[in-house]
């Protein structure tokens, strides 16, 4: 994920209470009781090959790259508070509304340098206006960051919509037209 022509996405889906997540839950309601876990907020890393679902590691901590942030916005809902309010008052009461699918899309500069244009982007920002959550584009002048910065490091869009298939195909168009023009 270190190449500067790929545009990494990271999408939380709203389609987890689908029987199809069924054995996904299950293996993440496993790792929690066995590991002990009751309060941490944490992210977990599993994969599904020739052998099956298998667990590979948890981190007991929210995950990075804002994926908290895509959380909120799709389930409508405050989960930092929610988490406080768990740990200080035992429980909450929110539930996430599942009503939207969320995704972040990175977008990387054609080379090192300074920002000199976003091209596509106006187009993007027309078309999607009602689905974009957040947005981050360093003004023309900027320098830029080095790819292994992250996902943040550079120019990045959050967008949502109800429907998962659509969202994967919004991210797809962003990452097929919005180029960060360096020089």
């Amino acid at each position: 994920m270190r190449t500067r022509w790929i545009s990494p996405q990271i999408v939380c889906t709203n389609r987890v209470e689908l029987d199809s997540y069924r054995e996904v839950r299950e293996l993440g309601r496993k790792v929690l009781r066995v590991l002990g876990i009751t309060t941490s907020a944490t992210h977990m890393e599993w994969f599904f090959g020739p052998k099956g679902l298998r667990f590979s590691e948890i981190g007991c901590r929210p995950p990075g790259v804002g994926v908290w942030d895509l959380y909120c916005a799709a389930n409508e809902i405050d989960l930092y508070g929610e988490w406080a309010k768990a740990i200080v008052h035992g429980r909450s009461d929110a539930r996430p509304s599942r009503r939207f699918a969320c995704g972040m899309i990175a977008l990387r500069p054609d080379r090192d340098g300074r920002v000199r244009a976003y091209d596509g982007l106006d187009r993007i920002k027309e078309r999607y206006a009602d689905s974009i959550v957040r947005e981050h584009f360093p003004p023309p002048g900027s320098p830029t960051q080095p790819v292994e910065n992250g996902y943040h490091a550079n120019a990045w869009l959050v967008l949502r919509h109800p429907d998962f298939d659509a969202l994967r195909g919004m991210l797809d168009e962003v990452g097929r037209t919005v180029k960060v023009r360096a020089e």
